[in-house]
């Protein structure tokens, strides 16, 4: 018998997952404030790139299959078989992490792998990189099985229970990369675990669960035929199995953007990109809330041969979505100097400009997870590999253009010969005998722009894709993406120039006072042009309130 959870509307869940994104937003908050002052601008560099390349190697092994078992759980709840046989999938790709990260202790391979990043980084980053990988698969099923009251309230608490325990080791001066590492491990595997006790905890409301007075079948329930474990990897490789050479490409071409940002740039500049990356997370908290129940609805939609009602779910909750993610956007761009000094402190002032631009980068991220979702849910996974091939390669030939020296190809420039030569060796002096053309050297605002313009253009692409299983209405939503972040952005700036007439500065209390203005004047906008916020009249009404959580 299915759960009460699993009835909840789609609002509801929404509504739980967003008070809870919401709750443990101080977290995020508290780990991106204080880690930067702590660490300051090459250590912080340093962490980042280590756990980002070990992460693109987690996802680059998941290869899809995390979407795959997303899907199928949504169809079909009642098979226990398909967690039996993932987590035997799971305990091969822990093996495989660990071996990485011992293969890039060896010398040789960690100078050109990690160039001025401390070798002993490597192991702890792939255990980093597993743990966020097995918390993000175990939330996605309790999603995928409508347990989302249960795992976000585990959530919660363990979230803030970590906010407070990195407050005091910060205040206490005793926070280091190790002591980093450490208080990772602890937050991520409490969150992985918590995950699977919820899991565990609600297996006897679902159908796949033996009955608890029958032992022997519960003891064996981890079991699978020859016939079973046939099935299920077919079933894997004919979902994921298109996705091997896009995985691929997309580790080498992720890790490749960020290697060239460390060889030609340094751990400084690394550490700028990735405090304007975070703060630009930090606009997608709201959004990812959404993101796994509607590919949820979206892949029951189309198990029950629905096209319209996924084209309804697409031109209802898409464009709010965007306006959502941009609200937050527009807010930070043009109170970026104010968020750096929050952030960042003195010490992070030249990573304005990449702030600046990376705000702009979770507006159209909310439309390429749906835009994915729609893929996945309707298996068209080859599609999804052929256009991400040809807009992975056009992603790192442009962070090349943009982050090389113009004078790469001279290799009589002594400083970048010896600094090559320091961070890879011969394999380095191999990569300037190539011959490669210079590019623009913008840094971290040129890795910035690459992101922030590949990703609009990539969105674009998938959704025109999209129509062709999905009849939603594509012209309203590109005319709302260009309409949208413009009203935005003027009312961002004008919030902040009323604010900084009445009360100059960058301080905190200032900030506050220009969200409340802005968010007054959202809330204006909303009610004068509903279409701003991909709203129409009637859903500012508060009966359509209720109609919307079924309360």
């Amino acid at each position: 018998m299915a759960t009460a959870s699993t009835n909840l509307s789609l609002g509801r869940r929404y509504l739980f997952k967003l008070v809870s994104n919401t709750a443990t937003i101080p977290l995020f908050f508290i780990l991106e404030a204080v880690l930067p002052r702590a660490l300051g601008p090459a250590a912080y560099g340093n962490y980042n790139f280590s756990t980002n390349l070990f992460q693109n190697f987690t996802n680059f092994l998941d290869m899809g299959t995390s979407a795959c078992l997303f899907t199928s759980l949504s169809k079909r709840p009642g098979e226990f078989g398909l967690i039996a046989v993932y987590a035997r999938f799971a305990a091969i790709m822990l093996i495989l992490c660990l071996l990485a990260g011992l293969l890039v202790l060896v010398p040789d391979v960690g100078r050109r792998l990690m160039p001025d990043v401390p070798l002993w980084m490597a192991l702890p980053a792939a255990i980093w990189a597993y743990i966020t990988w097995m918390g993000r698969v175990t939330r996605g099923m309790n999603d995928a099985l409508g347990l989302t009251t249960h795992s976000e309230l585990i959530r919660l608490g363990i979230n803030l229970f970590s906010a407070m325990f990195l407050l005091v080791l910060y205040y206490s001066g005793s926070l280091n990369l190790a002591v980093l590492f450490g208080h990772q491990y602890l937050t991520l595997g409490l969150l992985a675990a918590g995950f699977a006790l919820c899991l565990r905890g609600n297996r006897m409301e679902h159908p796949f669960a033996a009955s608890s007075k029958n032992t022997a079948k519960r003891t064996n329930a981890w079991s699978l035929s020859k016939r079973q474990y046939t099935d299920y990897a077919r079933e894997f490789r004919r979902y994921s199995g298109p996705l091997f050479v896009t995985a691929l490409c997309s580790a080498f071409a992720l890790s490749g953007e960020r290697w060239i940002l460390q060889f030609f740039n340094g751990s400084a500049e690394q550490g700028y990109f990735s405090l304007s990356q975070k703060i630009g997370m930090a606009c997608f908290i709201f959004v990812s809330a959404m993101t796994p129940l509607l590919t949820r609805d979206l892949a029951v939609a189309h198990a029950k041969g629905s096209p319209g009602e996924m084209a309804r779910l697409l031109d209802r909750f898409a464009p709010m979505l965007y306006a959502l993610s941009a609200c937050l956007a527009c807010f930070t761009l043009a109170e970026a100097k104010s968020v750096v000094r929050l952030f960042g402190g003195g010490q992070f002032v030249e990573a304005l400009l990449p702030v600046q631009i990376m705000a702009l980068y979770p507006i159209h991220q909310s439309y390429g997870q749906i835009a994915g979702a729609v893929f996945y849910a309707t298996g068209e996974t080859r599609l999804l590999r052929n256009i991400t091939l040809l807009m992975l390669f056009a992603g790192l030939s442009c962070a090349w253009i943009l982050l090389a020296p113009p004078d790469f190809s001279s290799i009589g420039d002594s400083s970048l010969a010896s600094s090559s030569a320091a961070n890879g060796g011969i394999w380095s002096e191999c990569l300037l005998n190539a011959r490669l053309p210079g590019g623009f050297a913008l840094g971290a605002a040129g890795l910035a722009w690459k992101m922030v313009g590949m990703q609009c253009l990539t969105v674009n692409i998938l959704l025109i894709a999209c129509r062709r299983s999905v009849p939603f209405r594509y012209r309203r939503n590109l005319v709302h993406q260009a309409i949208c972040p413009a009203a935005l952005i003027l009312l961002a700036y004008i919030a902040r120039h009323a604010t900084e007439t009445v009360w100059p500065g960058d301080h905190l209390a200032r900030l506050l006072l220009s969200g409340c203005c802005y968010g007054l004047l959202c809330l204006l906008l909303a009610f004068a042009v509903p279409f701003v916020f991909g709203l129409e009249r009637k859903d500012i009404t508060h009966g359509y309130i209720r109609k919307f959580l079924k309360f």
